[in-house]
């Protein structure tokens, strides 16, 4: 990887964590400085690759092209089994 796609991956990073706890990529980038951010490489239960980031008590799991927040997620497992989020990983 050269660094110019390094440089677009971590961007593209970098405005997913900022969606996924509703900040602008200014205040992810601030918060990575002052160490308040902090991220994860991690796999769930079903073997699906994700990041947790966690920032002021919130923690949230970036997908590739799905984000889950833990108020996005039912009390009760969706019936069927899937993951119960309103995501794009196809449950």
């Amino acid at each position: 990887m050269d660094e110019r796609q390094m440089y677009s991956e971590i961007n593209a990073l970098v405005g997913a964590v900022a969606k996924a706890l509703t900040v602008s990529e200014m205040e992810v980038i601030t918060a990575i400085e002052q160490g308040r951010l902090g991220l994860e490489m991690l796999t769930d239960a079903d073997g699906r690759n994700f990041i947790e980031a966690t920032c002021d008590g919130k923690a949230v799991r970036v997908y590739h092209g799905a984000i889950f927040r833990p108020e996005d997620r039912p009390e009760e497992p969706a019936e069927g089994g899937g993951c119960g989020g309103g995501c794009s990983c196809g449950h």
